[in-house]
């Protein structure tokens, strides 16, 4: 079962008649078997309990493997997801029910008309809005789902997404029981049986989760739905439950753009470069017709692109920036923040930037080797190494066998910056749909992985900086201290002279480019206490060589 969640967090004070506050709707989550007897005894009058009430109380059937023989079929159509909320509340007999989590918990028979009244006519901590529409080919299932925090809740809150049959007749009992009706029937949990985590909310905060199932064991599509529920993980209160229907869900705003995410970035870089992509969604009920991106790097703007085109609620569009240069520090962040939406300012602010953080790489040394561990689809899967021209130097893939373990050394000659891109035709990474694979870039003998990663959708780049130019010649050292470091104006480093020499000190920056080269001539035996000065070098990372006695010590140094 293939599920896909993107999930959006829009931190919304809209005003409170968009979505009158809503009262509470009870969830009932019930442990049944087809060979079960007290079940067939106490279904059909809880059923009906449950019908007359429909604006109060929802419900979510969850069918077990006991008594025997065990052969429900609702139960081995998915067993995972039914195991998991049979062991998330301990359940250990049926016919058992827990009413909105922990109000309540035992027999169908012991639910009456008082305790949903009591429970249900109380004003909702959140408001839930759902909607449901099957794809074109009828073979998948999609479900959005807004949340609303009518009051400030905090806590280890998930949502939970369950996709229904809302009714299945047999002709024939399927089980021992004699059944033959039954209703809410879990068909999955999405996008997984463990929820979705969200965060703390303040009044009015609202997110908004999309959910996929591709079809399985489905008696009738007609009469798929989905249940929607807020729950706190800890106390295993329910806080409010909804039903879907074929409604589209209305947007808050006319006007609200999004920058849901950044493409082609790289988490380590060497260059001072790189060929980001915004994706950006519309969250309004107009059109978004056009919109003005800006990229910056540590809080300076190095791109921003106006753009054009026609994108309904939900669409995303991918704005390119092309190339953009900076200077690179040990820690750094890209954001790409949308300043205006169909030409004017944006209705909602607080999802307009999206950041995504870097770091400078580190220098290796040692030769460095591709590991991968291929899935269930090898034929998916490629990557290649690219100089600091962008050209290709060294490709693998796409690969044969399922499975199977590569290891590759990557061919770096040359001190130099490099681009490591690890590609998935799919677009689904190396996990979790097609088995679970994953990729690691190692130097030498460690085992800890210099980065690594599995879910990246169509590809991931990340950048590596190998050896180090004007130094590989001799040997290399790496115990000099630079004082300060990160220095701003000058900075000092001391010298142990064994006999008389030049020292020469060189500061390259991370594409192996010479930035400065200084001879500090004849220096006599003994102790010296050098200073140089990095005024006119703009922000950023950069290594020191220095050079005496026929070796060479060397230091990362960042300039601030």
């Amino acid at each position: 079962m293939k599920k896909n969640l993107t999930l959006l967090l829009l931190l919304s004070f809209f005003a409170l008649t968009t979505y009158a506050q809503s009262n509470r709707m009870l969830l009932a989550e019930g442990f049944t078997s087809s060979t079960c007897g007290p079940c067939a005894s106490q279904n059909p009058a809880f059923d009906a309990l449950l019908h007359n009430n429909l604006d109060k109380i929802t419900s979510i059937k969850y069918h077990m493997s006991w008594p025997a023989p065990g052969n429900d079929p609702m139960y081995l159509h998915n067993t995972v997801d039914n195991n998991a909320r049979r062991s998330y509340y301990n359940i250990n007999s049926v016919p058992h029910v827990y009413l909105s989590g922990n109000i309540f918990h035992g027999m169908p028979s012991q639910i009456n008309q008082t305790m949903i009244n009591n429970n249900a006519n109380q004003p909702a901590d959140f408001d839930v809005v759902m909607q449901h529409r099957l794809n074109a080919s009828q073979d998948s299932i999609f479900v959005t789902m807004l949340i609303k925090a009518n009051v400030a809740v905090s806590g280890t809150l998930i949502a939970h997404i369950a996709v229904i049959e809302k009714e299945i007749h047999f002709t024939t009992a399927p089980g021992t029981n004699g059944e033959k009706d039954f209703y809410n029937v879990m068909k999955a949990l999405i996008p997984t049986r463990n929820g979705t985590v969200l965060p703390d909310f303040e009044a009015n905060e609202y997110v908004i989760l999309e959910a996929s199932w591709k079809l399985a064991n489905v008696y009738n599509i007609n009469q798929l739905a989905a249940v929607g529920f807020v729950q706190n993980n800890t106390t295993k209160y329910v806080y409010q439950a909804a039903n879907s229907t074929i409604d589209p869900v209305n947007p808050f705003y006319t006007n609200d753009a999004e920058v849901k995410s950044i493409e082609n970035g790289t988490a380590f870089n060497c260059s001072g470069s790189m060929n980001p992509k915004a994706v950006i969604t519309n969250n309004s009920s107009a059109p978004l017709t056009s919109a003005t991106v800006e990229f910056a790097v540590n809080g300076q703007t190095v791109q921003t692109v106006n753009w054009t085109g026609s994108l309904a609620f939900r669409q995303t569009a991918v704005v390119e920036a092309g190339q953009i240069n900076f200077g690179l520090l040990n820690s750094n962040e890209l954001t790409a923040t949308i300043t205006t939406a169909n030409g004017s300012a944006d209705g909602y602010l607080a999802n307009n930037s999206f950041g995504l953080p870097f770091v400078s790489a580190p220098i290796l040394t040692d030769p460095v080797t591709v590991y991968l561990l291929l899935n269930t689809k090898p034929e998916e899967t490629s990557w290649e190494l690219l100089n600091g021209n962008g050209e290709v130097v060294q490709s693998g893939g796409p690969y044969t066998t399922p499975g199977a373990i590569i290891t590759q050394v990557l061919n770096m000659p040359q001190g130099a910056c490099y681009e490591f891109v690890i590609k998935d035709a799919a677009g689904n990474g190396l996990c979790c749909g097609d088995g679970i694979g994953f990729y690691a870039i190692l130097e030498g003998s460690n085992t800890t992985p210099i980065f690594s990663g599995q879910s990246f959708g169509y590809e991931e780049r990340n950048q590596i900086a190998y050896g180090f130019v004007g130094v590989d010649e001799k040997k290399a050292q790496s115990d000099i201290q630079l004082v300060p470091n990160p220095a701003s104006h000058d900075f000092n480093f001391t010298v142990n002279i064994e006999n008389t020499s030049d020292v020469v000190l060189r500061i390259h920056d991370l594409s192996g480019r010479l930035i400065i080269s200084d001879n500090f001539r004849q220096l006599g035996m003994g102790q010296h206490t050098l200073s140089q000065s990095v005024r006119d070098l703009r922000q950023g990372v950069y290594m020191v060589s220095i050079e005496y006695n026929n070796s060479i010590n060397t230091a990362r140094l960042v300039v601030e």
